[in-house]
């Protein structure tokens, strides 16, 4: 455990950097936009875990998190279809 530590204090934050906020809403409202032309109302997609190792899981709940929040576009994770 103290080997992956030091891997990872070495090695440092890896990510992309953040889109810029204009460009996010531009893209969020023509998402919105879309689902509304082609749905009609809000777009409601089912995840079903099929044995996964949970990975999924919090990647779909970070996308409904602050940070990202894909539901104020539009677009939600529901866990029934009803």
């Amino acid at each position: 455990m103290l080997r992956q530590l030091r891997v990872a204090l070495r090695t440092g934050v890896v990510t992309e950097p953040p889109a810029r906020e204009a460009e996010v809403e531009r893209l969020g409202a023509r998402l919105s936009a879309e689902i509304r032309a082609r749905f009609g109302r809000s777009l409601a997609i089912r995840q079903v875990d099929a044995g996964s190792c949970n990975g999924c899981e919090l990647e779909i709940g970070g996308l409904t998190g602050p940070h990202y929040d894909l539901e104020r576009f539009g677009l939600h994770f529901v866990a029934s279809p009803r």
